[in-house]
């Protein structure tokens, strides 16, 4: 009886010893610093793995997002603790982001190690919308600090960064043309009369309606729309008022425009068309249909609102239009 007794304890040992040894041997937890996200916002998702200490493991995971909303934005080092007995702790953070509301349920995390894979458990995140109180208030969050001004900061950049070659193209040419007139010694040199700028009005309606022609909202195109409708605005302030609108940021706009007297009150059409257009573009927000018309219609008014005023007709034109008259009626 003793002899089956000995032999039934081998027995068991034996099968505790195969199903231990073939049992994984690593395991990888996660867990969120927090289960809600303001839309827009970063926070971390923490992996926790336990391991043989020579165990070469990795972490699969397939590009640079968990699921279509919910990007990886950047992998922390490894932090590895001996636990003791052969055994290993490595900790690692995924900094995580979204910019679309809802509730996302992640996949687990696979970690392969020495032929075996182990997984995380589900988590689940919700992203809640950035609530906004109205699209007609801008708010300024930081004031502008002014810097010293020089008479070259208006000019841009690839005039300051290479006058140096323009200088001396314009050297070379007007040289050559000196040379040709000495060397032929013939007659005058031909100047065409300059091309008639366009006034800055006229230009920024026809850019506009151009802009209206191309239905870029209608084919879902509403960021190129923005961006093209805030640069029409931007070039006809600096053709218009000398505002150099095109290196400002909307908040330093608003506040120029606020300032002048001819733009103080049209100011309220640029506001709303600013702050519409940052959303689109920097929030990745759908505007409305009639937010869209509302922004063209807005940028419309401002053009037509800040045109300069007819120049009134000289003393002179209206003498000789008197003179005129007077002879008209002596005949």
């Amino acid at each position: 009886m003793k002899i089956r007794l000995t032999h039934i304890i081998i027995a068991v040992s034996a099968v505790l010893s195969s199903m231990t040894s073939s049992a994984a041997t690593h395991s990888v937890k996660a867990s969120l610093d927090s289960a809600y996200l303001l839309m827009g916002r970063q926070t971390r998702l923490h992996l926790e793995i336990i391991e043989d200490k020579d165990a070469a493991g990795q972490l699969l995971i397939k590009g640079d997002t968990l699921v279509k909303e919910v990007e990886v934005i950047d992998m922390s080092q490894a932090d590895t603790t001996d636990l003791g007995n052969n055994r290993v702790q490595i900790k690692r953070d995924l900094l995580i982001q979204s910019f679309d509301s809802g509730l996302y349920t992640l996949p687990p995390i696979l970690y392969a190690s020495g032929g075996d894979t182990s997984a995380t458990d589900r988590l689940t995140l919700k992203v809640i919308p950035v609530s906004v109180d109205s699209l007609a208030t801008i708010h300024t969050y930081a004031g502008v600090e002014e810097g010293e001004s020089r008479w070259y900061d208006f000019m841009p950049d690839w005039i300051t960064d290479y006058w140096g070659w323009y200088l001396l193209a314009a050297i070379l040419i007007a040289g050559g043309i000196v040379g040709y007139l000495l060397i032929t010694k013939k007659g005058r040199a031909v100047i065409l009369p300059a091309k008639k700028p366009v006034p800055p009005y006229e230009l920024a309606m026809r850019q506009l309606n151009e802009l209206k022609e191309q239905h870029l909202c209608e084919n879902g195109q509403e960021r190129e729309f923005y961006t093209r409708l805030t640069e029409i605005l931007r070039d006809y302030l600096a053709r218009r008022f000398g505002i150099n609108a095109m290196e400002m940021t909307s908040s330093q706009i608003v506040s120029i425009l606020e300032s002048n007297a001819e733009t103080k009150l049209p100011n309220r059409y640029m506001k709303q068309i600013l702050e519409i257009a940052d959303f689109v573009k920097f929030a990745k927000a759908r505007p409305l249909p009639d937010d869209n018309v509302k922004a063209f219609s807005s940028a419309m008014q401002f053009v037509e609102d800040t045109r300069p005023l007819p120049e009134p007709e000289s003393p002179k034109g209206s003498e000789e239009s008197t003179i005129n008259d007077k002879n008209r009626k002596e005949q």
